[in-house]
């Protein structure tokens, strides 16, 4: 074989090699470009999702900041919505369920809480008796009458300044009377409903919608009517149930319902005789016309109960 054709031969073979490493100089090239694209891809996706899940709080945030509706404030005398207390005089009250079972005896709790209750109000006694809360420091509960917030301003302005004071505020029924509300000594339950929702509406009227209460002492106590054997009493218990109202008697009393000429002492006296050895005490007292005597020992009374380490509260909404 001659020279030149060895020459062109080595030449040849030197040609395929630099093309073959060409070749394999661009599929380098190409893999690293589909792998360094891949990675992109996959950074991208991964800052997405970085977008979607590791600023979520943020965005959160954000929306949140966007739905948040600004909720109303409150002053401390208004009144919680649906109840019969403000703000600041639910600091003392206490579940009306739980108030009847401590008249009841069956309650199993051992605070010692004195409830200070007034019936048949308001009347310009009120106003007296709500000076001596005040200087006292202590709450009250009012049952009050349809009939004597009906009567003129004054009495609505008692309604309004007890509740502001952190009183609660209950109902007592509209009239009070005996032959329209338990005619033949035996309960007219749509009668005695219409007179509670009437003085509800009542209240409502003066105090505002907020405004509402379940709590209810029957005038007489709802013993009398188990006491009489009261043959409507089962259909008044379904209506009271089924209207989600509480009817709240007393196991202490001062004697002034009883119509009988005690002396101050003697009243005094009561008071701790019918509240010895409870625990719980709720007290039954009058603030309407003729019974300036009570007006006249609640300070002792009350004096009474701090010593005996009493603490003074309200009964309030079963569901507060």
């Amino acid at each position: 074989m001659s020279k030149e054709t060895l020459s062109k031969r080595k030449k040849k073979n030197l040609e395929k090699k630099y093309i073959r490493r060409r070749i394999g100089v661009v599929l380098i090239a190409i893999v690293a470009l589909v792998f360094l694209g891949t990675r992109i891809a996959l950074n991208h996706k991964v800052e997405v999702a970085k977008g979607n899940t590791g600023d979520e709080g943020e965005n959160k945030e954000l929306v949140m900041e966007e739905a948040t509706v600004e909720l109303p404030q409150y002053k401390s005398t208004d009144i919680v919505p649906g109840r019969n207390v403000t703000f600041d005089g639910k600091n003392y009250a206490v579940n009306v369920k739980d108030v009847s079972k401590m008249v009841e005896g069956s309650y199993e709790g051992n605070e010692k809480y004195v409830f200070l209750t007034f019936d048949d109000g308001p009347s310009p006694l009120t106003e007296q008796v709500l000076d001596i809360l005040k200087n006292e420091n202590v709450k009250g509960t009012f049952f009050m009458l349809g009939s004597r917030l009906d009567s003129g301003q004054a009495p609505k302005e008692s309604l309004k300044r007890a509740i502001e004071e952190g009183n609660a505020i209950a109902n007592h029924s509209y009239s009070h009377n005996f032959k329209k509300l338990y005619p033949g000594n035996i309960t007219d339950v749509n009668y005695f409903m219409d007179e509670f929702k009437k003085t509800n509406n009542i209240m409502r009227d003066v105090l505002g919608v907020e405004f509402d209460t379940n709590v209810l002492r029957m005038p007489g106590g709802y013993n009398s009517r188990v006491y009489y054997k009261d043959r409507n009493l089962e259909e008044l218990n379904n209506n009271l149930e089924s209207n989600r109202i509480v009817s709240i008697d007393w196991n202490a009393l001062n004697g002034d319902a009883e119509g009988k000429p005690y002396t101050l002492n003697e009243m005094i006296d009561y008071v701790k005789r019918t509240s010895r050895g409870k625990n719980q005490v709720v007290l039954l007292m009058h603030d309407t016309f003729g019974k300036e005597k009570t007006v006249k020992i609640l300070p002792e009374i009350i004096k009474y109960y701090k010593e005996e380490g009493y603490e003074f509260k309200t009964i309030s909404d079963a569901n507060v």
